[in-house]
């Protein structure tokens, strides 16, 4: 195998290795409540008090990653 053949393979491991993490990020419980709770400082709903305007972003957050690990997953 010549060098170049071998630098491609270890970076197309290297990339599937960050992909996977960044996945394993995406569908958190952490980064879901996070990324909700950044939502919520951000838009408010005047006739939905804070908590469950929360439950609401959580639920649409979660909706998203699992929409963006389909696109990332080829699904």
């Amino acid at each position: 195998m010549d060098i170049k053949s071998m630098l491609v393979k270890l970076a197309e491991e290297q990339a599937d290795k960050m992909q996977e993490e960044a996945l394993k990020h995406l569908a958190s419980d952490e980064f879901t409540k996070n990324l909700a709770t950044k939502i919520n400082e951000k838009v408010n709903i005047p006739w939905i008090n804070e908590e469950k305007e929360q439950e609401l972003f959580e639920k649409l957050v979660d909706v998203m990653t699992d929409m963006l690990e389909g696109v990332f997953k080829g699904k």
